[in-house]
């Protein structure tokens, strides 16, 4: 109706009072319902007004070039001259040219206050129309705002429905931990998890799904880093809250760990029970804490939140012994990275930690947001 022939004919008619009632109220309805049109109509409306303005004065117009035409011209011009001439005292007498001016003196007034009128009202057209412009173009860009905002939300979900469908049709996968390495999208997992995989997802504590590509793998020490990468709905953090130690830890030292045994995160603590793993292994710690296959991957800290190792396996014939890749091993792993690989964005690994004065509790909040669930596909998504 906006767009064609039918609502200006109904404009036309709304304008002139000619609409059955029926018509006038379905045409209000419309205009009620959708402001651009309700703003057309008045314009138009406010336009037809304009015309009959302009031919009223036009008529007027035509009206005081027809009195001019009859009036002798020629007879007044002699006869103020021949006043003048004379310079007759009688000037209490009237002239033709004060009885004319007398007869039309009305008329003239009129005409003078009409064309004062139609220049302001003139002026006031021209501003609003000025104004209605403005307002048009002001819709045109809210309605390619609004437009814009649509297909940003559409291409969110259609990426957000890609991964869904990704996880949902391939129930290969193979569940572990990981943990950030540096602000900006590095992470370390466990190597076994994701040998010979097809695709590697993670995904954070609040549900944020992001594919991850290997960047290196190191099977001596069972370490593999990740980086997110090409993915916008990843955002970089400031700095993490945690350090990575370097230096050997004691026996006894109290120890903690955050993974994914299950579809949540699991807090486990226990403390240091032997400087090296399975079979004397000088690259690993023993630690005496219960864990799961999906503690894979995951920080093992100290009391004061420093990251010094990475959860690796566990010695099923022995109920409570775990094992944990030493921190020094991942320094030494990060540094055999070929440089190619890290694209040019070398791992900056922080060895500020900001948990020490943390109650436990305050460490946990803060560690958990950079803990992810790893998500390991064996066949073509």
């Amino acid at each position: 109706m906006e767009e064609g022939r039918q609502f200006w004919d109904l404009a036309d008619r709304w304008v002139r009072n000619e609409l059955t009632p029926a018509e006038r109220q379905q045409f209000e309805a419309a205009c009620q319902a959708d402001p651009l049109l309700a703003q057309k109509a008045r314009e138009h409306r406010q336009l037809a007004e304009a015309m009959q303005t302009f031919g009223r004065r036009r008529d007027f117009r035509q009206q005081l070039n027809r009195i001019h035409a009859g009036m002798d011209m020629d007879a007044v011009r002699a006869d103020v001259t021949d006043r003048k001439a004379a310079a007759r005292p009688e000037r209490t007498r009237p002239t033709r040219m004060r009885r004319l001016w007398r007869t039309y003196r009305p008329i003239l007034a009129v005409a003078a206050s009409v064309a004062v009128f139609t220049t302001f009202a003139t002026i006031l057209l021209y501003k609003f129309y000025q104004s209605s412009n403005q307002q048009q173009e002001q819709y045109s860009m809210l309605r390619r705002d609004l437009q814009a905002i649509r297909r940003s939300q559409n291409a969110l979900i259609n990426d957000l429905s890609a991964r869904e469908r990704a996880l949902q049709m391939n129930p290969g996968q193979v569940a572990g931990s990981g943990f950030l390495l540096s602000p900006d999208g590095y992470l370390v997992t466990s190597n076994h998890l994701i040998r010979e995989a097809d695709s590697v997802w993670v995904q954070s504590t609040k549900g944020d799904l992001h594919k991850a590509k290997v960047v290196y793998a190191n099977p001596a020490y069972d370490l593999a880093i990740l980086q997110i990468r090409d993915d916008s709905s990843f955002r970089p953090k400031a700095a993490l809250p945690y350090g990575f130690e370097t230096g050997p830890s004691d026996l006894g030292e109290r120890v903690f760990t955050l993974g994914f045994p299950r579809d949540e995160l699991v807090y486990g603590e226990g403390y240091l029970s032997s400087r090296t793993g399975y079979r004397g292994d000088s690259t690993a710690y023993q630690v005496a804490i219960s864990v799961n296959p999906g503690n894979s991957g995951g920080p093992l800290l100290d009391e004061k939140g420093n990251i010094v190792g990475i959860i690796t396996a566990k010695q099923t014939a022995l109920e409570g012994a775990s094992f944990a890749v030493k921190s020094d091993y991942l320094f030494r792993a990060i540094a055999a990275i070929p440089t190619d690989s890290l694209k040019g964005s070398p791992i900056r690994m922080s060895r500020k930690n900001g948990l020490a004065r943390l109650s436990r509790k305050e460490q946990i909040k803060l560690i958990q947001e950079n803990v992810f669930m790893v998500k390991v596909f064996k066949g073509k998504e």
